[in-house]
């Protein structure tokens, strides 16, 4: 079990006793300057919440320097560039979970095989202060090669899309660097294509009792409030320092009596993001590289509220959280993953 946090009170708060300010979307039949009740629903039905703020802790903990981390993420992929030849510019990039250490290295394309891949990788690896013990790489169409070039290391090979280091170096690469580069071709970069995969169903053990929408303000989890010292299960990833102060996460909460189960699941599955599929009117859960679980479907009415969750994702650069617990008035929390979707 873990300890009560304040934070998790807060949150409980904001699902049963809405307090609003700045309120978007309300329900047709709530005031925004009343409590705004949750209604109980049956197992595959969605929860009705609203959006709350509320008072933010002052004492700020004090940060410790940002060592290297022993969790790797990487990339071996084409740029938008080309060289003197015609020839595609192939790099691998390797970074820590932390940012703090980073790897660039250019790769001749007729040396884009697991054999000088893991050579490479092999080489950082030596100069490196901190060896790694987990190594995650995004890319679908990579990953039987580095699958076989990593493979035979002496460290736990993920599929995940929770690098998120590596993406925002990606990111800045492709504002920043490659645009500055001889042979540079925006009509190089590689379009994202079409979805046409189909969500899996939940283990009928595993699917919730109950859901609901709510928010943080990104201050907590600025100043320590929401840690990976007291979320339980979960993860934390980075926050964008550009959003503003008073940036409200968007979340889900789930609720079911099998919550400790649920999260201990959800632990082995690299949860990458939760997204609303307002055509279908679906929650989606994606996981790993490309796999995604059917959560829940919601009505006419709360698709105003998936609507809000999306707009919020959006307005925060794609962060947002999700809550497993036993209960809405719980004073702990089971498991909690801040997220960050983002396209790959």
């Amino acid at each position: 079990m873990h300890a009560p946090t304040s934070w998790f009170n807060l949150l409980t708060l904001a699902v049963l006793f809405v307090e609003i300010r700045g309120f978007i979307s309300p329900h047709p039949n709530s005031h925004v300057d009343k409590l705004s009740s949750l209604h109980s629903i049956n197992k595959g039905q969605m929860v009705q919440s609203r959006r709350y703020s509320s008072s933010v802790r002052t004492d700020n903990p004090s940060m410790s320097a940002v060592q290297p981390s022993d969790e790797w993420e990487v990339d071996v992929y084409s740029r938008p560039v080309k060289d003197a030849r015609g020839k595609k510019l192939w790099e691998i990039l390797i970074c820590d979970s932390t940012g703090e250490f980073k790897h660039c290295q250019a790769l001749p394309s007729n040396m884009v095989n697991s054999r000088e891949v893991k050579k490479a990788i092999e080489k950082v690896i030596d100069d490196a202060p901190v060896k790694p013990k987990v190594v995650r790489y995004f890319r679908v169409a990579m990953q039987n090669m580095l699958n076989i070039a990593l493979g035979g290391l002496d460290m736990q090979v993920i599929p995940s899309r929770t690098t998120y280091r590596l993406l925002e170096w990606l990111e800045q690469r492709e504002k920043e660097v490659y645009p500055q580069m001889d042979g540079y071709n925006p009509n190089m970069v590689n379009p994202p294509g079409l979805d046409i995969r189909t969500p899996q169903t939940l283990p009928d053990a595993l699917v919730a009792d109950q859901y609901a929408f709510v928010a943080l303000p990104i201050s907590y989890f600025r100043n320590g409030e929401v840690s990976a010292e007291n979320i339980g299960l979960g993860k934390l990833c980075p926050i964008d320092p550009s959003l503003p102060d008073d940036t409200m996460v968007q979340g889900v909460v789930i609720v079911t009596r099998r919550a400790k189960a649920l999260a201990a699941w959800m632990t082995g599955l690299e949860v990458a993001f939760v997204r609303a599929d307002l055509k279908k009117k679906e929650m989606i859960l994606e996981v790993g590289i490309s796999t995604q679980f059917y959560m829940v479907r919601f009505n006419e009415n709360q698709r105003a509220e998936a609507q809000v969750f999306e707009n919020g994702k959006r307005q925060a650069n794609g962060i947002h959280f999700l809550a497993v617990q036993k209960e809405f008035d719980e004073e702990e929390v089971e498991g909690f993953w801040l997220l960050r979707e983002a396209s790959v």
